[in-house]
């Protein structure tokens, strides 16, 4: 597993390499990252498999966006990257080890001359070398799947050395887990803190101060409003139980408030066949309109030209699934893909529980 992913990051690397031959290879970094942390009992079985604490590590590549674009400036040429991430999960028997490809975006909080703040958003694949199976590992009950989503967030401080060459440490928060499309999937939750070196193939200079006055001059609030219909795949327990395949319906009305958010609400419309067998075990007649659940929620979106981090928090105002509570949420990416065509990626949930991954299309328009 690992010689595999070190194969893939090692050609993604090198086509990246020999395309930047030209000038914009100035743009350019790598870097090199341990992290020390632990994961988080969120249940109480996790507490007994849980015996050390996780050390990792990632090598990146970066590149600095070059201002010619008006998002660029928005968000002060924030840096676009790959990785690869390894670690150590604490219980070599039961938890083993983890690797994982990401792709991230770097935003800069505030810059000086020798240090920067800045936050970074990851995503990716991880894959685990010890999950769940019955044969030999019934100990593990925190995922039941090799292949697992990975999502990354962290703050950090950045500090110029040489002209080329800085150090940056930080916090970072870490998880993966498969949405609940094999069971189990308690998920793994990984504060850390890391210390990273870097080395730019650009001079480290003193901040930039893209301007962003034009933008702000000639920018207009205007609403949008989107259908999406969107599919996933969930299982229900015990482990390697039968599939179902969730559908939702989501009417959408947002408001662009400024060039880099938007803030909206919507409908959603929830089909969930797995839900059946969670409502008979409450000692509930079950009836098919029990399938469906419905709510409203809000949202916020931090836009990224065509791409958008989309956040949102709802609340059921029909669904007689006891267990999952009354609150629900959704994190993970929207994008325009052509013309009103849109699509997403979300992960939905029921605070720490997940739910189910979504993969939506859809239709939007302005007004």
């Amino acid at each position: 597993m690992l010689k595999k992913l070190c194969i893939i990051f090692f050609f993604i690397f090198n086509t990246l390499y020999l395309f930047s031959q030209d000038t914009t290879f100035n743009k350019f970094s790598v870097g090199f990252n341990k992290r020390y942390g632990f994961i988080i009992p969120h249940r109480s079985s996790l507490v007994y498999i849980t015996e050390d604490h996780v050390k990792s590590w990632d090598i990146t590549l970066s590149y600095r966006t070059n201002g010619n674009k008006p998002w660029h400036a928005l968000y002060r040429t924030p840096e676009l990257g790959i990785g690869f991430y390894h670690a150590n999960l604490g219980n070599p028997n039961y938890l083993g080890k983890v690797s994982a490809i990401y792709g991230y975006i770097v935003i800069t909080i505030k810059k000086y001359k020798i240090i920067d703040f800045s936050y970074n958003i990851g995503t990716g694949v991880a894959l685990l070398s010890n999950h769940f199976n019955y044969i030999d590992n019934i100990y593990n009950i925190a995922i039941g799947s090799q292949a697992n989503a990975y999502i990354d967030f962290g703050l950090s401080a950045k500090f110029k050395i040489l002209n080329n060459l800085s150090v940056s440490s930080g916090l970072q928060y870490t998880h993966y887990s498969n949405g609940a499309w094999r069971k189990p999937n308690l998920g793994f939750n990984i504060p850390s803190v890391n210390l990273k070196l870097f080395y730019s193939f650009y001079k480290l200079h003193e901040p930039e101060k893209p301007k962003v006055e034009d933008l702000k001059s000639n920018f207009i609030k205007k609403n949008e409003y989107s259908v999406t219909i969107s599919k996933g795949v969930r299982e229900n327990a015990p482990p390697n139980g039968e599939k179902f395949y969730p559908t939702a319906i989501c009417l959408k009305a947002e408001r662009l408030v400024t060039l880099r958010r938007k803030i909206g609400t919507g409908l959603d419309v929830f089909y969930d066949p797995s839900l059946k067998s969670r409502i008979e075990d409450d000692s509930i007649t079950f009836k098919n309109i029990y399938n469906f659940r419905s709510g409203i929620h809000l949202s916020h979106d931090l836009v990224f030209n065509k791409v958008s981090i989309t956040m949102q928090a709802g609340v059921y105002f029909f669904t007689k699934a006891k267990d999952d509570g009354l609150i629900y949420s959704r994190f993970g990416l929207r994008a325009k893909i052509w013309k009103n065509l849109i699509t997403s990626l979300t992960l939905k949930t029921h605070f720490v529980k997940a739910d189910v991954i979504e993969w939506g299309i859809g239709y939007s328009f302005n007004k």
